[in-house]
């Protein structure tokens, strides 16, 4: 069963982040919801996103596609009646961190993010890629039963219970940290794993070989992963070098103690100096939790030593590059995202209850799909949960934008001539009249 996400409709017209746009004219008009205008370059970009199964034929089908812009719209327009500009404020901020770091890692570290046909062979080697296997588990609930329960199954006694069998596991997807180990052990090893509070005999039922031309999108992803987590090392140390970042282990000390001032100095450098109130405060917006501290010093200086760097560093730097003229496109593009799935938390996954029931209905309706993943315990469970509220939004969604279009009817104005001549013209474009 492949379950429907809320935001298809939306999504299948990309108006979550539009590609460039087709020729057709921007000044001619289409649909006005308020002061924002669809023209038929907005429309064109849209249908570009649709698979060609999905192309408008009749022009009932191109007045439902062009209503899905107009939803847009009109989610935006209840987003800002609502005042959520200053709730995606922290969402956009971070966006803004991730871009401003991807494009500088591109631009400096550029050679560290490549990788040869050598190396990707030699990373599927020592990952372990190349062995896949099958895991049977078994839930219990207490610890006591859950040893009596391990070692019956390694003596080779059968258990009784509901025992789960996942589809083909790969350790560089296997989707659980605990269950790395098992990648090592032979068919037939069985172990207990331990999984926030519940307990899982785990027993490895099966296992093949599969080559890196079967697996190569997972290993370069998996690949391209890594080098990006060495490269983000490599231009850490180089931009603390470069601008002489220097911590002082006393006042890391007594942060990690708990007992520092906030106007104790913490980092020196040549971007400027930052005290122990500008770390909390930089935490903060980064949102990072500024209880949890490590007690190692060394571990805290690395964690202050990178929040210094993200917070004041990478934005001098990306300013002196020219950076932030090149995110202004898509600033705008991503805003909208942010204020629509804001709009979508509050007004429709919001009033959606779950109870353990409904979830362990769903779940059982849905074992094969989930069958294939390497989830444990609450984590499966959570997924679980994500893909039932996902359902249960469809209706909601449904109900609440028929309550958008009535509210803001008197907004909404859509030219019928220019949208009959833009149908025409795409039509004739695609069948064109042989002479």
């Amino acid at each position: 069963m492949e379950l429907l996400k809320p935001q298809t409709a939306l999504l299948a017209l990309g108006l979550w982040a539009c590609a460039d746009a087709p020729p057709e004219s921007a000044s001619a008009i289409l649909a006005r919801v308020g002061e924002a205008e669809i023209s038929e370059r907005d429309f064109a970009a849209a249908l570009e996103k649709l698979p060609a199964s999905s192309k408008a034929q009749p022009l009932a089908d191109w007045r439902r596609q062009l209503q899905a812009l107009i939803d847009k719209e009109l989610l935006l327009l209840e987003a800002h009646a609502q005042g959520l500009d200053e709730a995606v404020a922290d969402a956009m901020a971070a966006w803004e961190r991730k871009e401003r770091v991807e494009a500088l890692l591109a631009r400096e570290m550029g050679e560290q993010l490549t990788y040869t046909e050598t190396e990707l062979a030699e990373f599927f080697a020592e990952s372990g890629a190349g062995r896949e296997i099958r895991l049977r588990r078994l839930p219990v609930r207490e610890r006591a039963a859950a040893l009596a329960a391990l070692r019956k199954a390694q003596e080779g006694l059968d258990l009784d219970g509901e025992w789960s069998e996942s589809g083909w596991l790969n350790a560089l997807n296997a989707g659980d940290a605990r269950t790395a180990a098992l990648f090592l052990q032979e068919v037939g090893t069985v172990e207990l794993v331990e999984t926030d509070g519940q307990f899982l005999v785990v027993a490895v039922a099966a296992e093949r070989e599969v080559s890196l031309a079967d697996r190569r999108p997972l290993v370069e992803a998996a690949l391209t992963r890594h080098k990006k987590q060495q490269a983000n090392l490599a231009y850490l140390e180089q931009l603390t070098s470069q601008h002489a970042v220097q911590l002082d282990t006393a006042a890391l000390r007594q942060v990690a103690a708990g007992v520092a001032r906030p106007e104790v100095r913490l980092v020196r450098s040549a971007a400027g100096d930052w005290n122990v109130g500008d770390y909390q405060q930089a935490l903060a917006r980064l949102g990072a939790d500024a209880g949890s501290q490590p007690t190692d010093v060394s571990a805290l200086g690395f964690k202050v030593t990178r929040a210094f760097v993200a917070d004041q560093i990478l934005p001098q730097e990306a300013h002196k590059h020219g950076l932030d003229a090149e995110f202004e496109p898509r600033r705008a593009q991503m805003r909208q995202q942010k204020l629509i799935q804001a709009l979508w938390e509050r007004e429709i996954y919001a009033h959606i209850q779950l109870d353990p029931a409904q979830v362990r209905a769903f779940y059982e309706a849905n074992a094969q799909r989930y069958a294939r993943s390497g989830a444990l315990g609450r984590e499966l469970q959570a997924q679980v949960a994500r893909d039932l509220r996902d359902a249960q939004a469809v209706p909601l969604f449904d109900r609440y934008i028929a309550q958008l279009r009535e509210k803001y009817a008197e907004l909404v104005a859509v030219e019928e001539g220019r949208l009959g001549e833009f149908v025409s013209r795409r039509r004739q474009a695609a069948n064109p009249v042989e002479l």
